[in-house]
């Protein structure tokens, strides 16, 4: 997976709602995390975006076997579905990558999609499908809103230094747990997604403030190299 050209597409479609953010949003003025909504980025590409109390039609899930359908493209229709059977969370994500899927692959008619929230699935997955989640990734936490807000949340300039201060303040009952967690697990980025008080300051969460799973939070914090090591 090209992740650069990946986020790189994310990133111009972002650009291309910002900038005609007046004449879809006409009531008000956006910021740039309202900006991130899938069916405004369906929208400037030609697609029409409807959420449904569920896709179990058989026009949807052939035969009603098989995993909830959470999300679907049609490109003969020009129609992005995504079902209400699941958390809002999961509606977004799985927004955002439907439309990873229309931006990267355009060779494909009809796909459908399980629910997602970001966390990696237990069975190997297509390059496809890795490339549609990364673009979800981009598109909702992208890079630039994610180091600003982390920064202001964490008192740090490009990426976070642990020590004991830093461990204490993000769980006081296990220091240990995140001062010695090892490179390639998800503790310090998981201890960071969730936590709603640091320095004395209380906020909302970087997952719940993004509107994503705690997991995706995480799994973004490490992709950006937000946690300095050792």
């Amino acid at each position: 997976m090209n992740q650069i050209y990946v986020e790189e597409q994310a990133s111009q479609l972002l650009r291309r709602i910002w900038r005609d953010r007046h004449h879809l949003w006409t009531d008000h003025e956006i910021t740039p995390f309202e900006a991130r909504d899938p069916r405004m980025a369906a929208l400037i590409c030609g697609f029409d975006y409807q959420t449904l109390p569920n896709l179990g039609d058989p026009i949807f899930n052939q035969r009603g076997v098989g995993p909830r359908i959470a999300g679907l493209i049609d490109r003969q229709a020009n129609r992005i579905a995504i079902s209400q059977e699941f958390s809002p969370m999961v509606q977004i994500f799985t927004g955002a990558h439907e439309i990873g899927h229309l931006v990267l692959h355009t060779g494909q008619i009809m796909h459908r999609d399980r629910a997602l929230d970001g966390r990696p699935l237990k069975e190997p997955r297509s390059i496809e499908e890795q490339e549609a989640d990364f673009f979800a990734a981009c598109f909702l936490m992208p890079d630039r809103l994610m180091r600003d807000v982390f920064k202001q949340f964490f008192c740090c300039g490009d990426s976070l230094h642990f020590d004991d201060t830093v461990a204490f303040h993000l769980d006081p009952t296990d220091t240990n747990n995140l001062l010695y967690a090892s490179e390639d697990s998800l503790e310090r980025e998981l201890a960071l997604a969730k936590c709603q008080r640091f320095n004395g300051k209380y906020f909302v969460s970087l997952a719940d403030q993004f509107g994503v799973s705690i997991m995706a939070m995480a799994i973004r914090i490490k992709e950006l190299k937000l946690v300095r090591w050792p």
